[in-house]
């Protein structure tokens, strides 16, 4: 896909990334290269992409578009949304599980931070995020995370489809991005209207159809996140969706399915022929009336020949491809088929091995992921406002996330494994290994708290039997004392 812009200046590569080289640190896009950078988003194959894979997903898929049959003729156009399918059992395995973040600093925790993190994940609903994010980049191959300052001036994050937003990086090798886009179409003449952020302002502009972008310079705002605070999120370099590559299969599950249900049609309406018999209308509708054919024949030297049409029957070789297309999509796309009867009969380890190919891919989502959140959380901390305040971005890397897939659990294996690895690691990496527990510290802290009350009552209960023993004792004295007098 062949992207030309109107600059020298502006390039992309085979994955529909921009780029910009960069001459002076201060410098900023033209209007003219603005322009071309939204008519290229917008106006290019790259938007009719985006907007063919979300078809998929809400199912308007190729099939609903075919030219119609003649009048008379079986034209059924059935769907099977794989694409949905496909896309909800990753994102549900992926991060149905909400993502825990943990402050952790050379081994401790800090309570003060964690709580701070915790409001800002609770009060930008971010686990949720997450998992729009995730929906979003199986569906586009990529997505983007605003971050902002609200009217109370408190770090706020939104998820945002690459159908209105996209990053300009460095020409360079760290690649550093430069630039963020943020648009709307403000009206059916594609007029447009949205923000461009750099690293150290936020302009507004405005275009109408046909005419040039307007950049307002003069009521540019300061950009406290001293960075493009529009980050990408993406699960390969290629920005793949995740059935993007198996569209085709699906095209052809909807077209057999359809051809089936056709062939039902067919035989529920066959034709019935009639050879060398004089019959007409009103003997028809009495055979009709009376489910009785009788007909004279036109020659008597050959037999009347009543029969039905039939049709060839594929079902045996339609049913073959269906099975073999349907096993490549889930083969294809990573995703495991969970209406696999294994799934209800297996047991865990066949489960892994089950799920081998769509847990690697998660986990390299998994990394991919970390890595742009890893940019969120720095810039959280660079403005100081729900977060602490860390320029250095220190503190920020010391903030864990932890990614859990969801799926079905062994609970007594599980548990047999952690009291195995108590001998080999810390506590806290044992007690991880338990899918029920989702705070391996508060665990920690809780089977501290149970010792330190059973070690108080078991010196309770001591020294309760001592005073019993001496009172025997003195009872005993007494006794003696008595027998003497």
């Amino acid at each position: 896909m062949a992207i030309n812009f109107n600059s020298e200046r502006l390039s992309a590569d085979d994955n529909q990334v921009f780029y910009f080289d960069q001459l002076d640190g201060d410098e900023l896009l033209s209007t003219d290269e603005l322009s071309s950078l939204i008519s290229q988003h917008q106006g290019h194959e790259l938007m009719h992409r985006y907007n063919r894979l979300r078809k998929y997903y809400v199912g308007q898929h190729k099939i609903l578009n075919k030219p119609r049959k003649r009048p008379g003729k079986p034209d059924t156009r059935l769907v099977v949304n794989f694409a949905k399918e496909l896309v909800d059992n990753e994102v549900g395995y992926f991060a149905g599980t909400p993502v825990k973040f943990d402050y952790v600093e050379n081994g401790d925790s800090n309570e003060e931070i964690d709580k701070q993190i915790n409001e800002f994940v609770d009060n930008n609903n971010l686990t949720d995020v997450v998992a729009e994010l995730a929906k979003q980049v199986d569906i586009f191959g990529r997505s983007y995370l605003l971050m902002y300052q609200n009217e109370e001036k408190q770090t706020r994050v939104a998820p945002v489809e690459p159908r209105n937003a996209f990053v300009v990086y460095a020409n360079t090798v760290d690649a550093k991005p430069l630039f963020g886009i943020y648009y709307t179409t403000r009206n059916k003449n594609n007029g447009v209207s949205g923000m461009l952020y750099t690293g150290d302002f936020v302009y507004n502009f405005q275009g109408s159809n046909g005419g040039a972008i307007t950049i307002d310079t003069e009521t540019a705002t300061e950009n406290l996140f001293k960075a493009v605070p529009i980050i990408e999120f993406y699960s390969n370099v290629e920005r793949q969706g995740l059935y993007e590559q198996v569209i085709g299969l699906i095209d052809a599950v909807d077209e057999a399915l359809s051809n089936k249900n056709n062939d039902i049609e067919y035989f529920s309406n066959t034709i019935m022929k009639v050879i060398n018999a004089k019959i007409d209308q009103k003997t028809m509708d009495d055979m009709i009336d009376k489910r009785v054919i009788v007909v004279p024949s036109i020659n008597p030297e050959k037999p009347v020949d009543i029969d039905f049409l039939n049709k060839p029957d594929a079902d045996t070789i339609q049913e073959n491809f269906l099975d073999r297309a349907i096993d490549m999509i889930y083969t294809k796309s990573n995703v495991a088929n969970f209406q696999d009867e294994v799934f209800g009969t297996a047991s865990g380890t066949a489960l892994e091995f089950k799920l081998q190919a769509m847990s690697t891919a998660a986990n390299m989502k998994e990394r991919k992921f970390k890595m742009s959140l890893s940019k969120m959380w720095r810039l959280g901390f660079t403005v100081g406002a729900t977060l602490p305040l860390d320029p250095t971005g220190r503190q920020a890397n010391n903030i864990q996330m932890t990614f859990k897939r969801t799926v079905p659990h062994n609970i007594q294996d599980e548990a047999t494994t952690a009291k195995a690895l108590q001998d080999v690691v810390s506590r806290r990496t044992a007690i991880s290994v338990l899918s029920f527990v989702d705070d391996p510290d508060a665990e920690l802290k809780a089977l501290e708290d149970e010792q330190q009350e059973a070690a108080k009552r078991s010196q309770q209960m001591m020294s309760l039997a001592d005073d019993e023993s001496d009172s025997d004792f003195n009872k005993g004295d007494a006794g003696d004392g008595a027998t003497e007098r």
